[in-house]
């Protein structure tokens, strides 16, 4: 055929492909065909690239929405997170004045009864029981009026002289408070404030105390304890913050959570803890720890802690201010569970959006491309089915004489092909003549034993069923069936033996096998008195391996054993097994005569023996190569103490780590 013709019926594949210039030489398809517009899709280059392209638009497509879904969460978090921070923020103004307008409203108690006249005589002296009767009666009469917990009076020595609850039982009249900071800190116009646990009642208040002074000389202290309980009831009722006071050393005084109260949040330094023993601010009691963890946050700069007792832990946006003048810190803490959870379905909606739009646009894209194909393969249709007219008997000419040479072509190759099949056929009979040239010897040799075997077990269950013993004969049965099984498999095996194949190996366990073989020669080393030695390993070893051959391999060794001990005094064989890192090693040792150098240099070599009267020469030679099979190897060497030591080693199952 002329190459003009051939041409004539191109097409511009470019034209109808959108993948032109993708593939790695000219398109040959939409070189020389016209693609039905019907089948443009269905041609294997177009289906591969197409689905490569899907594959990366949608890996793209996953990447974008993560990202939009990552910046997307970002910014609706941060922003929720602002708006917890300012809603906290107002709420710790609201408290902190609360705070502040609660301890306000007694701040002015102890400075009013220390400008008192009967205070003022009282402390300079005039103590007499009916002056220290009606001041206790004013003291008690001032608590019920304004809701103080206790007011009393300390002289210069620092010890309670008068008291609310003077007469009552655990008064503080004539208790030394010496130890107390507002004690040793107040001074005249000004007003003091602490919170510790009272070591009477062991009730925890804020203490008010203003000196007593007259005439410029210090007289004592007038000191207020009121309670702060209203505050954390008032707190206990919002149910979306927490609120927490800490004092100077880090322990919570008051909060909205009653089990936080009275638990340290950082560790205290020995000065702390001997400051906090000395003034007995806790009436010496043991603070137990509250977990206060300060966290990095995922987005923005707020502070984020962790909050709880013991594993039971909760992070919280934390938002604090120091109360002026209480010397203690108020803590708002705001779950940010609602937000982050606002923040995901927002970014997850966001990421949907986006998945949708581009999954929308990629197939818009998709059909305006195949809208296209199709367009410009029906006109590369019409253009070709034109020109195909025109070369129609052009080309029947060219397919005649095409045909005359073709025929002639077919004639030569069907002679060609039949002598070649010929050729083919005698280098198969050679190479079966070949197989069977080298493995029937050892055919021979291999079956010999089980054989002999099987000989002497029909004996023996002729002899069982003369004497009427038919369990013994059917096991004797039983076996002579097991060893034609074993010689059937060993003759279907010889095929792959000669093509050195591995067969198929699995993990076979050692124990088993060499039990098997052992079972099989039991008879023989009774009656040839050869004594026996086992030396098992303390756990179970298994090889990979078949268990046909393996035995195959181990019956040969032994009974090579067996014959070597024919001479000596002492006829004993031994066989061990064990592991040896990724190896099993088995070892077979007897006290023969052992192996002189001329045959520990042929000793695997196919048809070498050292036997006079019997033997191929082809069982060892069979043994090493079944072991190279399995991924072993088998050797031999002589022993020190006399005799010949064989060593089959063989890959090992991987040991169980424990």
């Amino acid at each position: 055929m002329n190459d003009e013709d051939s041409g004539d019926t191109q097409v511009d594949a470019g034209a109808v492909c959108r993948y032109r210039g993708r593939c790695a030489g000219p398109c040959q398809r939409l070189a020389t065909d016209v693609a039905d517009p019907a089948e443009l899709a269905d041609l294997d280059c177009i289906r591969s690239f197409r689905q490569r392209d899907v594959i990366v638009y949608l890996a793209l497509t996953a990447v974008v929405t993560v990202l939009c879904f990552v910046g997307a969460y970002r910014y609706f978090f941060t922003k929720g997170m602002g708006a917890l921070d300012a809603t906290a923020g107002r709420a710790l103004s609201l408290y902190s004045q609360r705070l502040e307008r609660e301890i306000d409203k007694f701040g002015m108690l102890p400075l009013a009864m220390s400008m008192n006249r009967d205070v003022i005589d009282y402390l300079g002296g005039d103590r007499s029981p009916a002056r220290g009767q009606a001041l206790t009666r004013t003291l008690r009469a001032l608590n019920d009026g304004t809701g103080a917990l206790q007011t009393y009076v300390i002289d210069s020595t620092n010890h309670v002289i008068a008291s609310s609850n003077g007469g009552e039982p655990g008064t503080f009249i004539g208790r030394d408070l010496s130890y107390r900071p507002y004690v040793q800190q107040a001074k005249a116009g000004r007003v003091e404030g602490y919170y510790a646990v009272g070591t009477t009642g062991n009730t925890a208040g804020y203490y008010l105390a203003t000196a007593v002074e007259n005439n410029g000389r210090r007289l004592g202290i007038v000191a207020t304890k009121i309670g702060l309980d209203r505050l954390e009831h008032y707190w206990l009722g919002s149910i979306e913050r927490r609120v927490v006071v800490l004092d100077e050393n880090g322990v919570v005084v008051l909060s909205s959570r009653p089990e936080w109260k009275g638990r340290v949040t950082r560790a205290l330094t020995d000065a702390q803890r001997q400051h906090l023993y000395d003034t007995q601010q806790y009436n010496r009691a043991p603070l137990a720890t509250l977990v206060w963890q300060s966290i990095a946050p995922a987005f923005g700069e707020k502070r984020f802690v962790r909050v709880g007792l013991g594993d039971s832990t909760q992070d919280y946006l934390a938002v604090s201010t120091v109360a002026p003048g209480l010397a203690m810190q108020l803590v708002v803490l705001v779950d940010p569970t609602d937000a982050r959870r606002l923040a995901f379905a927002e970014a997850g909606l966001v990421a949907i959006l986006v998945a949708l739009v581009a999954l929308a646009a990629h197939i818009v894209y998709e059909k305006r491309l195949t809208a296209q194909e199709q367009r410009l393969s029906r006109e590369a249709l019409h253009v070709a089915y034109e020109r195909l007219k025109e070369q129609f008997e052009r080309r029947s000419e060219q397919l005649r004489i095409a045909n005359e040479w073709l025929r002639r072509e077919v004639a030569e190759r069907v002679e060609s092909e039949g002598k070649l099949r010929s050729y083919q056929d005698e280098l198969i009979r050679t190479e079966n003549l070949a197989v069977i040239g080298q493995m029937s010897a050892g055919l021979a040799h291999e079956i010999n034993q089980p054989l002999a075997a099987m000989a002497t077990l029909s004996e023996n269950a002729a002899r069982f069923l003369q004497r009427g013993d038919h369990d013994t004969a059917a096991f004797n049965l039983g076996r002579i069936g097991e060893l034609v099984t074993r010689m059937s498999t060993l003759t279907g095996r010889l095929r792959s033996f000669a093509r050195r194949s591995d067969g198929e190996i699995a993990v076979v366990p050692l124990a088993a096998s060499i039990d098997s073989a052992l079972a099989l020669l039991q008879h023989r080393l009774k009656k040839e008195a050869v004594a026996l030695r086992v030396v098992a390993p303390s756990r179970p070893l298994r090889a990979f391996c078949e268990t046909v051959r393996l035995e195959q391999v181990l019956v040969n060794l032994l009974s090579n054993a067996v014959e070597a001990t024919e001479t000596s005094e002492v006829r004993e064989i031994e066989i061990r097994w064990r592991r040896e890192g990724d190896s099993a090693v088995v070892e077979i040792l007897d006290t023969g005569v052992g192996l002189s150098d001329t045959v520990q240099a042929k000793l695997f070599e196919p048809f070498f023996t050292t036997k006079k009267a019997s033997g191929l020469g082809l069982g060892l030679a069979i043994c090493a190569d079944i072991a190279v099979g399995f991924g072993g190897s088998l050797t031999a060497q002589n022993r020190p103490e006399g005799g010949a030591l064989f060593r089959l080693t063989l890959r090992a199952e991987q040991e169980e780590r424990r």
